[in-house]
């Protein structure tokens, strides 16, 4: 990754964190998706239920709020925020298709 030691160590015991494009590096070097490399080893992610019957309107509304939600954070910061939002638009062009 063309680090220092120092800088390796430093990253090892949470002094420092990795970069984005130390992340990406990763990813490619262990052939990871870059969001398995992100996920919080102690998160606990409990299933979502969908219920059986899911409104066109509830989605997009979801949609929405997830959409306002990243906008309103800094998108010059994260090299991900064009892929989510193409993502958030895709999905909702095909709820929008559903009749």
């Amino acid at each position: 990754m063309k680090i220092s030691q120092n800088a390796y160590s430093k990253i090892e015991n949470n002094i420092t964190g990795l970069t984005v494009h130390h992340v990406k590096q990763l990813s490619q070097i262990l052939d990871v998706p870059m969001l398995d490399l992100l996920k919080d080893d102690f998160e606990i992610h409990k299933p979502v239920l969908l219920p059986k019957l899911v409104h066109k309107q509830d989605l997009l509304q979801q949609i929405d709020i997830l959409k306002q939600s990243i906008e309103t954070k800094k998108a010059s910061k994260h090299d991900l925020y064009l892929v989510v939002m193409s993502l958030l638009l895709s999905a909702e062009d095909a709820v929008s298709a559903v009749h």
